[in-house]
């Protein structure tokens, strides 16, 4: 079987129709595979369209490993075509009345409220962590001693570090480490 002529045929046929309803956008050429995210390279297709293009590049390209891993989630949900386009149609269809979904507007407390439990916590997406334990911070430096890094990962941690405020304890306790530090030295080395 053709698997490149059946997957052509397909796209020929999206990019000449008008759909209506819930559709998909698809990458003519997969970024994988070097395509770019402009409109001459996207598609609408039907969710079922959208899994047998994928399991079609899985045929054509079976090395590539961000194919397979593409047909391998939408796999996931459905074990068919069909059963993939009635289940992201369902989901399209219970997002609408979702009032967090992505392009609905939030009111101004929300949007407040939301930047509140953000602010200060980067990494975490405003979920507020309790303090590490000391046998917790024990375990995270035993397991960070020996550990080589490199220049450039110290130069991107710096750089990312500077200009930011410390809190006036943290400052102090940098202090205090770095006076420690350097009285130690000047102990066993003796004055230069």
């Amino acid at each position: 079987m053709n698997y490149a002529d059946h997957y052509q045929r397909l796209i020929s046929r999206a990019r000449v129709r008008v759909l209506s309803g819930y559709y998909e956008r698809h990458h003519i050429v997969p970024r994988c595979l070097g395509g770019p995210d402009d409109e001459a390279n996207l598609v609408n297709l039907t969710p079922e369209e959208h899994y047998v293009a994928h399991q079609l590049l899985v045929k054509i390209h079976p090395t590539v490993p961000g194919l397979v891993f593409a047909a391998i989630n939408m796999a996931r949900r459905a074990k068919a075509n069909k059963a993939y386009g009635w289940l992201r149609r369902k989901h399209a269809s219970a997002m609408l009345g979702n009032k967090s979904r992505t392009g609905m507007k939030n009111s101004e407390n929300q949007n407040n409220r939301m930047a509140e439990l953000m602010r200060g916590n980067k990494h975490s997406l405003g979920k507020k962590h309790p303090p590490r334990s000391d046998q917790t911070r024990a375990k995270l430096r035993q397991a960070a001693k020996g550990r080589v890094v490199s220049v450039q990962t110290r130069a991107k941690m710096s750089a990312a570090h500077r200009g930011r405020k410390k809190a006036p304890e943290h400052a102090a306790k940098l202090t205090a480490g770095l006076r420690a530090y350097w009285e130690s030295r000047t102990r066993t080395c003796g004055p230069s």
